[in-house]
């Protein structure tokens, strides 16, 4: 695991920046902050329950393939005092893999994409994170698939604070799937294959 190197706030507008920096990877790995002020430091956790993820892949002439990865977990660890330290990964279950066509779902599973019977789950971990909004942010990392491991980025926004240290969030991004050796159906089923996820996230 890559640390995660931020400078330390020097002034207010610094530690404004921490907080913000803070909510963006509370976001990532759908957890929330504690609802008043205090201590952040210490470790979350990810459940399927508290996430949807969704993908698609752009057809040419015709409708897009659209499925979901039904087991998302993650952990977060943070570090008020030495946010460098702080760390950030998620796990997506490909077996979990689901579209509204069974041949689809199989082939997905299959040897020529995601090879579960051999390379059953894919990683992301965080390695820098940039604040692009008050609610929003650009995190870079590393997807792990198939075996192999290529930089990747999210993008990261807050949709609401709902109360009792839950916070709703969405996070966009996607990555090219011949960069992992899964060039099945090109050009006629794209490349890229584009990610959202969206959910409700609370501090453990």
């Amino acid at each position: 695991m890559r640390h995660i190197r931020f400078r330390r706030p020097r002034t207010a507008n610094g530690l404004h920046t921490l907080k913000s920096i803070i909510v963006s990877f509370a976001l990532l790995t759908g957890l929330s902050l504690p609802a008043a002020a205090g201590s952040i430091s210490g470790t979350y956790t990810l459940t399927p329950a508290n996430i949807d993820t969704g993908f698609s892949v752009r057809v040419l002439g015709g409708r897009p393939v659209q499925g979901e990865f039904s087991k998302v977990s993650g952990k977060m660890v943070l570090d008020q005092n030495r946010p460098e330290k702080s760390r950030v990964n998620v796990t997506i279950d490909l077996s979990s893999v689901k579209t509204n066509n069974d041949k689809v779902t199989g082939f997905l599973k299959s040897s020529a994409m995601f090879n579960v019977a051999k390379y059953p789950v894919a990683k992301f971990q965080s390695t820098r994170i940039r604040i692009t909004g008050k609610y929003s942010a650009e995190v870079e990392g590393v997807l792990s698939l198939r075996g192999k491991t290529k930089r990747t980025k999210l993008e990261v926004q807050i949709t609401g604070n709902k109360g009792n240290g839950r916070v709703g969030f969405t996070v966009s991004g996607g990555f090219f799937r011949s960069f992992y050796g899964m060039e099945a159906g090109l050009p006629i089923y794209a490349d890229k294959v584009n990610i959202k996820i969206s959910g409700t996230g609370r501090r453990t």
